[in-house]
């Protein structure tokens, strides 16, 4: 699941501003979400301190619930 979302995200990233940062999901241990930007790694979504990443992040997960139904 966690690399489906991060494919969606990666072609957010493609079309914006952020598309040089490095900003990947990965699964951690136990299944956590882990994102990168950059040389940072943060786990979960709460975790990072910049509000434009969390949201292209949300939007993206919004699009992968949208085509997975």
């Amino acid at each position: 699941m966690i690399q489906q979302i991060d494919k969606v995200l990666q072609a957010r990233l493609e079309a914006g501003a952020l598309k040089n940062r490095g900003i990947q999901l990965v699964e951690g241990p136990g299944g956590i979400v882990i994102v990168k930007d950059g040389i940072n790694r943060y786990e979960g979504l709460d975790g990072i301190p910049d509000p434009e990443v969390k949201a292209i992040i949300r939007q993206a997960v919004a699009d992968w619930e949208k085509g997975a139904r």
